[in-house]
């Protein structure tokens, strides 16, 4: 585990963002938060960041940087002295891509050019990039490895490709310790309010309708965060890592019914479900082959789907207490 280094953390203030700070702190590192605290977007970041910092003390243990990627002045507000950058920050999601291609477009590849410039300037130790599932597109074989071709059905998952495009030129060109993670369908406490398990959770308690895209069939390789979270540490540990991309997930998808089934059943309430026609941009499986991760990074994911639904459930029920 990473231990007394200091450590940026785009997106710091976000899902995965505050769950690698909270991991991280707790190791003696220095920790810089990047966030634009964009609350159009999704709000509760600020409240999520309070949460996992109340223990530390600010400029001593950590520090936030509101601040957008996009602005050429936030980088001369960030220390050089810096060993690891963690790149969260995006605009995610396949659907908000959709209707939203130049916005995501924009913020996904000029923000990250933008810091791997930064990086560049001041020699950083060790640079990773969340990457997405995403950039496969529908598989044409499943597991899916690293060397699957890559098409991408929605503009969010080309902005993933085309950031793993530059990353791999700033490896090659400047000799950039750079590695990619590709995740799958992370899910846990403090997801985005528009990521499907928090969505359902929150309509299961309200005894609302869920509402199905497709027939449910389409299968999905849930991630716990915290197996994320881990597949970050160990990625930014590994030198052999770097010039190179990796899928994280749990490499055993379920189907959006079986899932919402485990969930009503978690909730012990009565099931609502309907049917509409598919969305465009999404995909009909993912499913990722892990063993490069596995013999490279030593990723082993821990939090089997029934597990984390449960841990996500009672996180749920008790936000909603307050």
């Amino acid at each position: 585990m990473l231990k007394n280094k200091k450590i940026l953390i785009t997106g710091g203030a976000g899902f995965i963002g505050t769950h690698l700070f909270e991991t991280l702190i707790k190791k003696d590192n220095y920790i810089i938060v990047i966030d634009n605290f964009n609350e159009c977007y999704y709000s509760g970041k600020e409240k999520n960041l309070a949460k996992v910092s109340q223990n530390h003390e600010i400029s001593k243990d950590y520090e936030i940087i509101k601040g957008d990627l996009l602005d050429d002045s936030l980088y001369s507000k960030i220390s050089n002295d810096i060993d690891i950058i963690f790149h969260l920050a995006a605009h995610a999601g396949v659907q908000y891509s959709m209707h939203n291609a130049e916005q995501v477009t924009r913020n996904n590849v000029v923000g990250l050019v933008n810091l791997l410039e930064f990086a560049r300037k001041i020699e950083i130790k060790k640079f990773v990039f969340a990457s997405s599932s995403t950039v496969y597109g529908n598989p044409t074989y499943t597991p899916v490895d690293e060397d699957h071709p890559k098409n991408p059905i929605c503009p969010y998952g080309i902005s993933k490709l085309c950031g793993e495009i530059y990353t791999d030129y700033y490896f090659r060109e400047y000799s950039m310790p750079i590695t990619s993670l590709r995740f799958y369908s992370v899910y846990g406490p403090r997801g985005r309010p528009d990521m499907v398990v928090g969505k359902f959770f929150n309509l299961v308690l309200q005894n609302k309708e869920i509402v199905i895209y497709g027939d449910g069939e389409q299968l999905r390789d849930f991630t716990y965060v915290s197996d994320i979270i881990n597949g970050l540490v160990l990625a930014s540990e590994k030198t052999e890592s770097s010039g190179q991309a990796f899928n994280l997930g749990w490499s055993n998808p379920i189907s959006i019914n079986l899932l919402v089934n485990k969930m009503y059943e978690l909730a012990n309430k009565p099931k609502k479900v309907s049917y509409k026609e598919k969305k465009k941009g999404d995909m009909d499986i993912t499913h990722a082959d892990i063993t490069k991760a596995t013999k490279i990074l030593n990723y082993s994911p821990q939090v089997p789907i029934d597990e984390g639904l449960r841990k996500t459930y009672e996180w749920q029920i008790e936000t909603d207490k307050h």
